[in-house]
């Protein structure tokens, strides 16, 4: 399943040294009493793709089901149950060696994280690049799959309607300011603000409810995105569950989004999102994980009457080496019907239009991929 590869921003030797400077930086902290940590994943597959403009094959990808990253993080309790704690992270390619990557023409390094909090166990404040509360909630309760919240559009039906499309379909938000509560009877609360940029970047908005038991959980969410100009805007709402059936837990999660497609536009592009899928421990050391998206598409690019579908089937197998350490077998199909299968954005999603020629290359991609990924 292919996804969009922006252009990074520093060479592995910058990374390198990025590294040193914060392992340094936590151990002087951790000289004075603070947690501080470095953390972070690699993942590299061999993937096998059908129907890809830029040449069918196999080839080597970093992920696909991960995004590896690099980051350091930490907390200091100020007494009182009061917490500080800040997160910095990075995406890495393990096939160049690059961290970083660049969202909507603006090179970030820390992309997957830059922030600091304030905070205890019922009420935090978190401000800097973040997830918005609704990608929290899609994350931690709807799917199977985590919804790639590390960055990557390997859902492409998810994230083409929770991101924000006037910033490169961001998985993250820049000056964001979150708070999150935890109230009575285990119910999570979420509210999240990014700032607007004039020129550059519009503002943002999001909420989320959730309540998760061992046997149960259920979350809502909602975004508002507007464009730099404040002309444009999409609406995303969306809700749904999880429920443990035997060793099993299913999800189920309905999503409603709309965009404005054109300035002064008559007509908004809707989509109706639904996802299925489950997670099934078959052994201790093996996991599988499988989800089905289908993304209902009515008056596509903004054009009344023109309709269309977008679908994915993924499934995928872990098996665990250690706790760090396993081994990724998985397949997958995005497949694209109706008006979709000449929309700009979808083909491109999917690798089937060639951005020189414009030449398209197939409505579907099947994959399959092997890989390893570990943790630390």
């Amino acid at each position: 399943m292919t996804h969009f590869q922006p252009t990074p921003s520093l060479t592995l030797g910058q990374t390198a040294a990025v590294a040193a400077a914060l392992l340094v930086s936590a151990q002087l902290a951790h000289a004075q009493d603070n947690n501080v940590q470095l953390f972070g994943s690699a993942a590299v597959s061999v993937v096998h793709l059908s129907n890809q403009a830029d040449g069918t094959g196999a080839r080597q990808v970093t992920g696909p089901w991960t995004g590896p990253s690099l980051g350091v993080r930490g907390s200091e309790s100020l007494g009182g149950g009061l917490t500080a704690s800040f997160r910095f992270e990075s995406s890495l390619d393990l096939q160049s060696g690059i961290g970083g990557r660049t969202v909507a023409g603006t090179a970030r390094f820390f992309d997957k994280a830059a922030w600091l909090s304030l905070g205890n166990q019922q009420v935090s404040l978190t401000a800097g690049r973040q997830l918005h509360a609704g990608i929290d909630r899609i994350a931690e309760t709807l799917d199977p799959f985590y919804a790639n919240a590390d960055g990557k559009l390997i859902l492409s039906t998810l994230a083409l309607n929770a991101t924000n499309t006037f910033a490169g379909f961001d998985t993250r938000v820049d000056q964001a300011l979150k708070l999150r509560a935890q109230l009575p009877g285990g119910v999570k609360a979420g509210l999240s603000y990014g700032f607007e940029t004039e020129g550059k970047l519009g503002k943002s908005l999001s909420a989320d409810l959730g309540w998760q038991t061992q046997q149960m959980g259920l979350g809502a969410y909602l975004f508002n995105y507007k464009n730099a100009t404040g002309q444009l805007e999409q609406k995303t709402w969306g809700l749904g569950g999880n429920y443990l059936l035997g060793k099993a837990r299913v999800h189920a999660h309905y999503m409603k989004a709309q965009h404005d497609k054109s300035a002064g536009g008559a007509t908004r592009q809707s989509d109706a999102v639904l996802g299925l899928g489950v997670t099934y421990p078959v052994s201790p050391v093996l996991t599988v994980r499988a989800a089905y998206y289908r993304d209902g598409g009515r008056d596509v690019g903004g054009v009344s009457g023109r309709d269309g579908t977008r679908s994915t089937v993924a499934l995928v197998g872990d098996y665990a080496f250690s706790k760090r350490t396993s081994l990724n077998v998985g397949v997958f199909r995005n497949g694209l019907a109706g008006a979709f299968t000449t929309d700009p954005t979808s083909l491109a999603v999917l690798g089937l239009v060639n951005p020189a020629t414009k030449a398209i290359s197939g409505s579907s991609s099947t994959g399959f991929a092997v890989g390893l990924t570990h943790r630390f």
